[in-house]
């Protein structure tokens, strides 16, 4: 990857994500085409390639952002000052969404990417994800305070329960095209509010 992309304008920068994150987001890797991205985000397809040598770095590239971009706006959200899961939870969509905000297709990216099958990217992202979602879920059960849930639900499963859901209907909003984050973070807080009467302790 050529450093001249890191000494665009901020908001070059981020019309040139903005576009590849939504055409791959759109097409499998291997039928993205990188004079749509080019075109998408207002640049030649000749200095797209200056910034990003092939197809292959782009992309992964833009997956190691997205975990980078999510890492560090959940962390300045200071989710794990709470033990309580949903408002861990709530905080970790609220984070999630603001980041939505600037990069709309981020998580539709994501979402692609981690199903994607293409040799050339799939063991690169695979590995990457496995280690960040370890970690993330070591930190997870470290913290939350599980007195406040009921005894007879199993965590991990409530938690992957939720996990594929929230995958769902974020894959649901992608594919009709409703990306308003206010809006989705709105939905979102509503199921979490759901979900904490189901699965929290009824005192007494």
């Amino acid at each position: 990857m050529n450093d001249k992309f890191f000494k665009l304008p901020l908001e070059k920068q981020q019309r040139i994500l903005n576009a590849a994150y939504k055409v791959f987001s759109e097409n499998s890797y291997k039928k993205a085409p990188m004079s749509e991205i080019a075109e998408e985000g207002g640049i030649s397809k000749a200095l797209l390639f200056h910034y990003f040598h092939n197809k292959k770095e782009l992309y992964l590239y833009l997956w190691a952002q997205a975990i980078e971009m999510t890492r560090e706006t959940i962390s300045q959200y200071n989710i794990f000052e709470s033990s309580n899961f949903f408002q861990i939870l709530k905080g970790t969509v609220q984070a999630k969404c603001s980041l939505m905000k600037i990069y709309p297709r981020l998580y539709a990216f994501s979402l692609r990417a981690y199903y994607e099958m293409n040799e050339e990217v799939k063991t690169s992202v695979q590995e990457s994800y496995s280690i960040i979602s370890r970690m993330s879920e070591q930190t997870l059960w470290k913290k939350i305070d599980r007195t406040l849930l009921r005894n007879d639900i199993s965590l991990e499963f409530m938690y992957k329960e939720i996990f594929y859901a929230v995958d769902g209907y974020m894959l649901d909003k992608y594919r009709s095209n409703q990306i308003d984050a206010e809006i989705i973070e709105y939905e979102l807080m509503n199921m979490i509010d759901f979900w904490e009467k189901i699965y929290t302790k009824i005192e007494g």
